[in-house]
């Protein structure tokens, strides 16, 4: 099957700072740069989602914080991690959870910007003492991710810039 976005019927798009976890829809879809998704699906429950964040934490300052953070504070990660781990937990156990762990590409001059998401969301698994069964970081390379909720599988596809 092409990976065009449009051949997946019951499709959520995640945009960058969105978050989902639920099963109203059959795919959950995302495109990645520099920016981290995680995803999570429950096997039994056949449950699941990802966030897409652009930063691992909002600025110390909140003078500093935009209109858009104050709108959608999942734009960052410790925010966007906290959102899922609610979510999940509602359901079932974080052990109980396939996850996945994708993205924080060197896009551009973005590279620390990619290495620092990576890290945050490495550091929260291992708080967490959860870890990323699917895992494709870093590179050179954007991507697309769909996330099946029926099935758990995970279809990553690479762009080069």
């Amino acid at each position: 099957m092409s990976f065009t976005p449009n051949n997946y019927s019951n499709r959520l798009d995640v945009h960058p700072g969105d978050w989902y976890f639920g099963s109203e829809y059959q795919y959950i879809y995302t495109v990645l740069g520099s920016c981290v998704s995680l995803t999570a699906w429950h096997p039994r429950l056949a449950i699941g989602g990802l966030c897409h964040f652009l930063l691992a934490q909002a600025p110390s300052n909140a003078q500093h914080a935009t209109t858009e953070d104050k709108k959608n504070p999942a734009r960052y990660a410790n925010n966007a991690l906290f959102l899922m781990k609610q979510a999940m937990t509602h359901y079932a156990p974080m052990n109980e959870y396939q996850l996945g762990l994708f993205g924080g590409s060197t896009i551009l001059s973005q590279r620390s910007i990619g290495e620092q998401n990576i890290h945050y969301a490495q550091q929260w698994m291992h708080t967490e003492k959860v870890s990323a069964k699917k895992v494709d970081i870093g590179g050179n390379d954007s991507r697309t991710i769909v996330l099946n909720i029926l099935t758990g599988a995970i279809i990553v596809q690479h762009y080069s810039m």
